[in-house]
């Protein structure tokens, strides 16, 4: 029988997730301290910059202490969960608090394949290129919280080599099942431990419920007892809550002018740091074109009548069209380095597409765009955009863009000018189409649909003129689709 001095817990810090980013917010627990957890059993849901994602335990064995409330956010490194293994210690000394380090430890050994960055791949946008890369320490504390730099390496090795290196979202790496979905489908172990206990004054609500709260900002404090067993807060209860307009929103300052606070963190702060350094280092320019869709429509009614799954959708034709146009013109393909400096073209055209979701503005990237068919490049638009809602795309799907498209007509706006995406050389805004009156054969008045096309552009990378070339040419095949058979 192992005596309970020579347990050792194991410290699992908050991981890299391979965006470059220095930290994370804790959007959801999935375990409370005493519960049981198996390997690759997700812990909790992290948010950052990207996306959502859910880590998996590294180790077996019991919840001792978990850091961070919903809406907390971490740095990078630091302590997240502490799990009593129940296994003895090599020395047989002072229970030890072993940190595991992840898969940046042993770099031989497993990697996610979808979080590891493309060396050839353009870098990502959103990325700040002045951040040192994380490092997570590999240190071992006694139970005081003393350092004592290494003593426990061969303990964490150990373990490191009994449950495999941790792969972010898909749990570790020795004979796991490396799908997402097939993580959750995994029955957990009992939990003995309600995850809402009622001596916290927390109230009753499970962890998907809280982040319901959250993104409907609803005070889960201010329900009272749910409608679920034992007065727990149900999804019902949070959405009628959000559509009453007496219930207490949280992040209220509740003050008598009316006021109200709301935090700005995840993909909302990072969006609004990265405009501002987009304002604060582009020196744009825009120009906008008029375009008749007339033809595109038509074409897009003769693919549906052929494939009525086909996806293609006027949207999906257009950024079809893009891609040649982009060939044709590499400059707006393109970045401003500073170094040197240097205009930096690329052959790929990783096509961004901003996203409004209910977590903010996210721009899912269809990879080497210029190399899909009409057919794929719909189906894959498709795919981005429901993962990009469902918070269900990864680090890699979210980064890489070269040139990035704002479809705002699909928000029912007819124009605007969009911000350049940095460090990228241009950015594509597409009004709503919609029945307008055209002039067309110089003098003759008619009703068409017609959209507005808007290139906001990076000045130092181009000027007026190839901005307009670029622009007239797409706006020429998007009127008469039908020139595209002359370049096959």
């Amino acid at each position: 029988m192992t005596d309970a001095a020579d347990r050792t817990i194991r410290e699992f810090l908050v991981p890299d997730l391979g965006e470059g980013l220095l930290d994370a917010t804790v959007v959801a627990w999935l375990v409370a301290p005493g519960d049981t957890v198996a390997v690759n059993q997700p812990l909790c849901v992290l948010e950052t910059a990207k996306a959502e994602v859910e880590i998996p335990s590294p180790y077996a064995g019991t919840v001792v202490e978990r850091r961070g409330e919903p809406g907390e956010t971490l740095p990078v490194g630091t302590r997240l969960i502490l799990v009593d293994t129940g296994a003895p210690t090599a020395t047989g000394r002072a229970p030890g608090i072993a940190a595991n380090r992840g898969p940046a430890a042993n770099p031989d050994q497993g990697a996610d394949p979808a979080a590891a960055p493309d060396p050839a791949a353009h870098r990502d946008p959103a990325a700040n290129p002045d951040a040192a890369a994380s490092v997570v320490p590999g240190k071992a504390v006694d139970a005081q919280g003393a350092d004592r730099a290494g003593a426990d390496r061969t303990g964490a090795d150990r373990a490191g080599a009994d449950s495999g290196p941790v792969l972010v979202g898909y749990g570790t790496g020795a004979g796991a099942d490396t799908g997402r979905r097939a993580v959750r489908r995994r029955p957990a172990p009992r939990r003995t431990q309600s995850a809402a206990p009622t001596d916290t004054g927390r109230p009753r609500a499970k962890p998907p419920v809280r982040h319901l709260a959250r993104t409907l900002g609803v005070d889960l404090a201010a329900l009272g007892a749910g409608s679920g067993p034992e007065g727990t807060i149900t999804r019902t209860d949070v959405h009628a809550a959000a559509a009453s307009p007496t219930t207490g929103a949280a992040g209220d300052g509740g003050s008598a002018s009316g006021t109200r606070s709301i935090p700005v963190r995840g993909i909302r702060a990072r969006t609004a740091a990265h405009m501002e350094r987009a304002r604060r280092e582009i020196p744009d320019a825009h120009c906008s074109l008029t375009v008749d869709f007339s033809r595109l429509l038509a074409l897009r009614d003769r693919l549906r009548a052929r494939d009525a799954e086909s996806a293609a959708t006027p949207f999906a034709l257009l950024l079809r069209l893009l891609t040649l146009t982009l060939r044709e013109h590499p400059r707006l393909n393109a970045t401003y380095v500073q170094d040197g400096p240097e205009v930096r073209t690329y052959e790929a055209v990783h096509l961004g597409i901003g996203t409004a979701t209910p977590r903010g503005l996210v721009v899912p990237v269809v990879r080497d765009a210029q190399d899909l068919s009409t057919v794929r490049l719909a189906r894959e638009l498709a795919r981005l955009a429901d993962g990009a809602r469902t918070g269900a795309l990864t680090p890699r799907e979210l980064t890489g863009s070269t040139f990035t498209v704002s479809n705002f007509g699909a928000l029912g706006l007819d124009e605007g000018v969009p911000v350049v995406n940095h460090p990228e050389a241009a950015i594509l805004g597409v009004g709503s189409i919609r029945p307008r009156p055209h002039v067309v054969d110089g003098d003759r008045l008619v009703v068409r649909p017609t959209a507005k096309l808007t290139c906001a552009f990076d000045h130092r990378v181009c000027d007026g003129v190839e901005a307009a070339a670029f622009l007239t040419a797409l706006g020429a095949l998007v009127e008469d689709p039908d020139t595209l058979l002359l370049s096959l």
